[in-house]
């Protein structure tokens, strides 16, 4: 019996647990119900919909709020080092484990927990991958294009000068 069925079994509306259940209205919305709500889950009789928001509007459950994350580089570092941290505290673990010479780890069974810790980190992987290619993409090959255009212009500009030198030169009187 969760909290939802509790505040309705004492409001004595048990009737309209099911309801609630159908509309998949858990114990975090229920301070932001009002009356029409309540009518449209089902629940007919005025008096009951009166109790009902009064026990709702009694119940000490803070309500959903928007949390706003920002993601920069200092809290990326942070939440990787804890990681890193947790990993190697696990490592160590093991690696005591392996270094005892009376634990025979031939036959060891792999508990359905492991292979679910094997699939976090699996997948975690992934994450960490796709994490790094949406925020860490290669700079543009903007500045080779521009040292490419610089190499070849300046290539061109001496050609033009040696030419105009040479030209210049077998021209000339003297």
């Amino acid at each position: 019996m969760d909290l939802l069925e509790t505040v309705l079994r004492s409001c004595q509306a048990e009737q309209y647990i099911n309801n609630f259940k159908d509309h998949r209205i858990d114990t975090y919305i229920l301070k932001l119900l009002v009356e029409e709500d309540l009518e449209l889950i089902g629940i007919d009789d005025e008096e009951t919909r009166v109790r009902v928001l009064q026990h709702f509007a009694n119940l000490q459950i803070p309500t959903e709020k928007k949390r706003d994350i920002t993601v920069n580089h200092q809290f990326l570092g942070l939440v990787l080092t804890q990681i890193k941290v947790q990993l190697m505290k696990h490592f160590a673990n093991l690696t005591f484990a392996l270094r005892k010479t009376d634990v025979d780890l031939c036959y060891i069974k792999i508990n359905p927990a492991i292979v679910c810790l094997e699939n976090c980190i699996s997948s975690f992987e992934h994450q960490v991958e796709d994490l790094e290619r949406n925020i860490l993409k290669p700079k543009s090959s903007r500045n080779s294009n521009r040292a490419l255009l610089l190499c070849g212009t300046l290539a061109t500009s001496m050609l033009f000068l040696f030419a105009f030198a040479r030209y210049t030169k077998w021209a000339s009187p003297y």
